[in-house]
């Protein structure tokens, strides 16, 4: 499979889980996963050869700083209570805009990237980020401990803590 169909593939997937995510919060970690790994492969296997051809540069810096966008939002969503009455307002948000970037990919990019790449050279990389896309989601990772004390520590004095919707209060 080349490059272009299993990242529309995958596309997919995000889509399904996100929509899932938004009647079952459970979900929502599965979704997560996906889409981190999803962003780092297709970082490596596709966005950093299509960085490298001038025609193409711009768009695949956008298309890159928009998954740090989106990391943003699965960092402040990742920190916050999945029980709160805000939460689904988080995955909401979070899907919105990844399904706005998968629609940009799919509508301008992958096609651009049909014109510049050789049938081989897609068909190469769309085995490579099958292969590490699958390695990494069953990668096993250990839990990390309940508590740990930050008491004191530059991240417990974050002036950023509880930013936009983040906030606590109902």
């Amino acid at each position: 499979m080349n490059i272009v169909d299993a990242l529309v593939n995958h596309h997919n997937v995000l889509r399904s889980l996100y929509q899932q995510s938004e009647t079952d919060p459970a979900v929502f970690e599965t979704y997560i996963r996906h889409l981190v790994v999803h962003h780092t492969m297709e970082e490596k296997y596709f966005y950093d050869f299509l960085e490298k051809v001038g025609s193409a540069r711009h768009e695949a810096l956008e298309a890159v700083n928009e998954h740090h966008i989106i990391e943003l939002i699965i960092k402040d969503a990742e920190g916050f209570p999945q029980d709160h009455e805000n939460f689904p307002i988080k995955i909401e948000g979070l899907g919105e805009y990844t399904n706005h970037h998968l629609g940009e990919e799919e509508e301008e990019i992958f096609p651009l990237a049909r014109q510049l790449f050789s049938d081989t050279d897609m068909i190469t990389l769309g085995k490579l980020f099958e292969q590490s896309k699958e390695n990494m989601l069953n990668v096993e990772l250990p839990e990390p401990p309940k508590h740990i004390d930050t008491s004191g520590t530059a991240a417990a004095k974050s002036t950023a803590a509880g930013l936009g919707i983040g906030s606590l209060k109902s």
